[in-house]
């Protein structure tokens, strides 16, 4: 804990001058005006105060805002009068004006002997010998003052003492944070509530706006919100051309204030020719250009036509400054939106590499990504040659969350299992499941889930061998080359809880004759929302058997597209299969 004491001395200055700047700087000046907070009580933080004095055994603890005139204390106990009840003092009696000018805690055990301190008035006038106070700040980490806990006599400050004050000035700061936003929430309503009241007679037009903003809100690419525009907004403010301008090199140069283009002349005037001659070419009369803006910034435009020019009136305006600010909205929130998928997926995808080819072996592999633009999950599948090749390792599995930790966690556990299969080439597939269970345990990362690992390794006369370690995960399949399916249900506990296990996890052996299939999947397959996974896993078992093998990721696709809607995967889903083929037969 960074904490300035009588040993390692705060940046404090004798000429106040620095300190009166610091104080009158005007986004903190505003922030202490949003709080509502000044020299009265608060039972709030009269409450905060209480718990500093219980928990520290102070005489004195403040929450101390802190301004050019001096600080104020919206929760005090323990103060003495006329303190008690003008709850504040100037600047001559504050130690926390310290703690704000630095934004760092302050901590003194004898502020008699402290070289900058001693002087302060509050040790005579309060009583104010040992101090310490922690910076409360707003949302963007401004100091606004301190918590602090006082003592009359020397004091020296444990390390628990600190840590209990230090978290009590975050939850401290959390209220303060609370306040304002509280306060602007109250502001956006009154502002919301006298734009309601200049719509009263254009009741029509504001619940196409609820519409449009709702139809916005729903939209996960700009292409969605160009839908939602032409659907919605033509029909809200009467036009017969709506259009969103993204691209300037395109339509012009965008606009920075509302553009008005009043008649033909107007139009052929304002825009490049082709594009004017476009214009009146749709029977475009009246134009008007709004800007979009997005966190500050014009981004783009929105372009609105009619045959004849509407009334421009103050319901018309705020109708187009209110869709201008939706669709500017829109467009910079699904932006970043489709940023962080696109990031997401191309690093599944990457993490994902291609399959080994082996003879006598066919494979195929598939990972849908979730529908959800907040799910990218930890399903991932590998296949890796092993024992200079003579062995095929494949493993398929499902780390716990749905997010791009998740999704990094997954890397690092195939890598791992990749490692520990190089290195057991002649060990059991539940070797390489427990190396890796250990290792996440021991050294991280600490990851949760589930797998199923399988070796295969070739016999006499075309046929394979294959065993599997199954942690959890749903079970595999193998389809005979006459169509009958078994499901591999032999599985122990979930993955990531070496501890909980009352014994080594167990390995199982089968045989693949030409023609037979080892089907692996994750349970985006099997375990969806509102379905019995008994049941699906039966349904995909029959789809299995029901399918024709010569072509695996034409088997795959159709798997997949009977089990699951495209646009309504709640979950991401992996698909691996192997087919055995005769001795001398081509790898698909």
């Amino acid at each position: 804990m960074d904490v300035a004491s009588s040993g390692a001395q705060p940046d404090v200055h004798t000429d106040q001058t620095p300190v009166i700047e610091a104080l009158a700087e005007p986004g903190r000046v505003a922030a202490l005006g949003e709080t509502g907070l000044g020299a009265q009580a608060d039972a709030e933080f009269d409450a905060v105060s209480e718990q500093v004095r219980d928990l520290l055994g102070v005489p004195v603890a403040l929450v101390s805002l802190v301004d050019t005139e001096g600080q104020h204390f919206p929760g005090a106990v323990g103060l003495g009068e006329p303190w008690a009840s003008c709850r504040g003092t100037p600047l001559s009696h504050s130690f926390c004006q310290h703690v704000v000018v630095s934004g760092e805690p302050l901590v003194v055990e004898d502020a008699r002997e402290h070289p900058v301190l001693r002087y302060n008035e509050a040790i005579v006038d309060l009583g104010v010998v040992a101090y310490a106070g922690f910076p409360l700040t707003d949302g963007a980490g401004r100091p606004l003052g301190s918590l602090c806990a006082i003592d009359h006599v020397p004091r020296v400050w444990r390390r628990e003492e600190l840590a209990v004050l230090s978290a009590l000035a975050d939850g401290t700061s959390a209220r303060l944070r609370l306040r304002i936003s509280l306060r602007d929430a109250e502001r956006e309503r009154a502002q919301t509530a006298a734009a309601e009241a200049r719509l009263v007679r254009a009741l029509e037009r504001s619940q196409l706006l609820l519409a449009v903003s709702e139809a916005l809100t729903k939209a996960v690419d700009v292409d969605e919100v160009r839908e939602v525009v032409a659907g919605v907004v033509s029909e809200a403010v009467g036009a017969t051309h709506v259009h969103i301008d993204l691209e300037p090199v395109v339509d012009g140069p965008w606009p920075r204030q509302v553009a008005l283009f009043a008649d033909e002349a107007a139009i052929a005037a304002g825009f490049a020719p082709e594009v004017a001659a476009a214009h009146l070419a749709r029977g475009l009369s009246a134009l008007v250009r709004t800007p979009l803006h997005a966190a500050g910034e014009v981004i783009g435009a929105l372009e609105l036509g009619w045959p004849e020019l509407p009334e421009a009136g103050p319901q018309h305006q705020v109708v187009l400054a209110t869709l201008a600010d939706y669709i500017g909205r829109a467009v910079e929130r699904t932006r970043f939106l489709q940023q962080r998928i696109t990031v997401a997926h191309q690093l599944q995808d990457a993490m994902l590499s291609p399959l080994p080819e082996v003879p006598g072996l066919a494979m195929a592999a598939r990972y849908w990504p979730s529908s959800q633009t907040d799910h990218v999950g930890g399903d991932w599948y590998d296949a890796v040659l092993f024992d200079g090749g003579s062995g095929l390792a494949v493993t398929v599995g499902d780390i716990t969350g749905h997010d791009l930790h998740a999704a990094a966690v997954m890397g690092q556990v195939r890598s791992m299992a990749r490692q520990a299969t190089w290195e057991r080439p002649a060990g059991l597939p539940s070797a390489v499941v427990d190396a890796v269970e250990r290792a996440c345990a021991a050294v991280g990362p600490p990851a949760t889930g589930s797998l199923v690992h399988c070796h295969l390794r070739p016999l006499p006369g075309g046929r394979w061998e294959v065993r599997w370690a199954n942690a959890g995960h749903p079970p595999p399949f193998i389809r005979r080359a006459d169509g009958t399916v078994e499901v591999l249900d032999q599985r122990d506990m979930m993955f990531g809880y070496p501890r909980l296990r009352p014994k080594g996890i167990d390995d199982h052996t089968a045989e693949l004759a030409p023609g037979d299939v080892l089907l692996l999947h994750t349970d985006g397959l099997t375990d969806r929302r509102g379905l019995d996974s008994r049941v699906e896993t039966a349904e995909l078992a029959a789809d299995l058997g029901a399918g024709g093998v010569d072509d695996l990721p034409a088997l795959l696709d159709g798997l997949f597209a009977r089990r699951v809607v495209l646009d309504d995967i709640d979950d991401d889903a992996v698909l691996v299969a192997l087919r055995v083929d005769a001795p001398g037969a081509g790898v698909s």
